[in-house]
């Protein structure tokens, strides 16, 4: 019976972000505070999933890009509930029902194939980034969701972004607990698909998440290959510290700060 008492909350506050979404297009000047929308609506999401948050650290002032592993597309909101922030997704999201819908109405960037995108894309990052203060954006530098146990290196191509900002890398690190009967159900892999997901989640009582905030990561002075490495080492530090092999850095001192991150 709980299930289904959650699934119909669920689908009135998908109705209640489609609402938002809506009145954005109309009224344009409730763009500007569109993060704030995203963040209200994240909250909620949080509530009806029963999804708990655990934060540790601090996210820094100022605007800066910030940097998570990347377990399932509750990364979105599990983020997006703790601070008003904007995404980096996939081209193919803004043509998805719902959620893409729901991505478009946030202000999301999205990644498109073949280099002139790219350098499109952090274009329109940077200039965001620039535009006022306390501004970020949230990229997921694996490209792919994993289940968790590891962390996939991290892509250097979107870091650019941070250095002609010139603001701030922070990593994050995202933790997912089990199920009481030991499951993984978090994790959003392989053949999986959105509405079986979201039914695990339903039929889960709670899911509890830790939320890491590292050290921030200065971009002035370094390469994008060198912040990709070092926000690695910094999440992998938190999710798998047993896993964690140093890679070779440019700059003795880049690798004196992984190893101590």
């Amino acid at each position: 019976m709980l299930q289904f008492v959650r699934g119909a909350r669920l689908i009135v506050h998908l109705l209640a972000g489609l609402l938002l979404v809506a009145s954005v297009k109309l009224l344009p000047l409730l763009g500007r505070h569109r993060e704030r929308m995203g963040r209200w609506w994240h909250r909620e999401l949080m509530r009806v999933l029963n999804i708990r948050l655990t934060i540790y650290g601090q996210r820094s002032a100022g605007n800066r890009v910030i940097a998570a592993n990347h377990v399932s597309w509750l990364d979105i909101p599990v983020l997006g509930a703790i601070e008003p922030t904007r995404f980096v997704s996939k081209y193919e999201v803004r043509e998805w029902p719902i959620a893409g819908w729901l991505a478009n109405g946030a202000g999301s960037f999205y990644i498109r194939r073949g280099a002139g995108g790219t350098k499109q894309l952090i274009s329109e990052m940077s200039a965001y980034l620039s535009s006022a203060p306390q501004r970020s954006l949230v990229l997921f530098p694996e490209g792919t969701t994993t289940d968790g146990a590891l962390v996939l290196k991290f892509q250097p191509r979107l870091f650019a972004a941070a250095i002609a900002a010139e603001c701030d890398v922070q990593p994050v690190a995202l933790r997912y607990s089990r199920t009481e009967s030991g499951e993984n159900i978090a994790p959003f892999i392989g053949e999986d698909d959105l509405v079986h997901h979201i039914l695990r989640l339903l039929k889960a009582p709670s899911l509890e998440v830790e939320v890491t905030y590292c050290a921030p990561i200065k971009s002035a002075g370094r390469d994008r290959a060198q912040i990709a490495l070092l926000a690695h080492s910094a999440v992998a530090n938190v999710v798998a510290p047993d896993a964690i092999v140093i890679p070779k850095m440019t700059k003795a001192a880049d690798a004196h700060q992984a190893l101590a991150a």
